[in-house]
């Protein structure tokens, strides 16, 4: 899984746990805040829900309820959250399970791993698509991401010439960065455009 879709487990998980008391709520969303802030983005609706939820939080109720070491605690890590959740760049997209810089890395690292695995290297475009086949149906962006990143490696270490090469980089050269909308950041589109233009300078297209 992603993190976004990891981190939207684990909430859903605790969903009934929040409603036991003061603490159980203060722990939960203060524990999906820390990890949120270890993300390199955040869902809107989940940076709402958040805040939400630790600015309504009862000082009076969780004080009964736990120890004053407890109490201190709860209310610092409550604290560090809202002050640093704003840092952390917002997606605005509900479909996207991977961001732009996370699908790069997932696709270098499992290229790294079949790379000596597979006895013909033509088989790891195969090998590729059969990975991320959700991804690249999923949202525009996260296929052309896969996609750009492949023909990168296909290229870097010389497995290219085959039909399903020149099928992506005719792919990439159809492809308009406008249509991936609130997908990818405007600072992602150009650096996914400039990408994709080096490569097509490359194959020829």
């Amino acid at each position: 899984m992603s993190d976004a879709e990891a981190i939207a487990c684990t909430a859903d998980a605790y969903f009934g746990v929040q409603s036991r008391g003061e603490m159980e709520k203060a722990v939960v969303y203060i524990s999906e805040g820390r990890i949120c802030l270890t993300h390199s983005k955040i869902f809107i609706k989940a940076k709402e829900r958040i805040v939400e939820a630790l600015n309504s939080l009862d000082v009076h109720k969780l004080q009964i309820e736990t120890t004053p070491d407890e109490y201190k605690d709860i209310l610092e890590r409550r604290d560090m959250v809202l002050d640093e959740i704003d840092n952390i760049p917002v997606d605005y997209c509900p479909y996207t399970r991977w961001y732009y810089h996370e699908m790069e890395k997932e696709v270098k690292n499992f290229f790294g791993i079949i790379m000596n695995k597979v006895n013909n290297k033509n088989e790891m475009i195969e090998k590729v698509l059969e990975r991320f086949e959700r991804e690249c149906t999923n949202t525009l962006s996260e296929n052309i991401v896969v996609k750009t990143t492949l023909v990168e490696l296909l290229i870097r270490y010389d497995i290219k010439g085959n039909e399903q090469f020149v099928e992506i980089t005719k792919e990439l050269e159809q492809f308009d960065i406008n249509d991936v909308g609130a997908q990818l950041t405007e600072n992602e589109k150009v650096d996914l455009s400039i990408r994709i233009s080096n490569l097509l300078m490359l194959t020829g297209g």
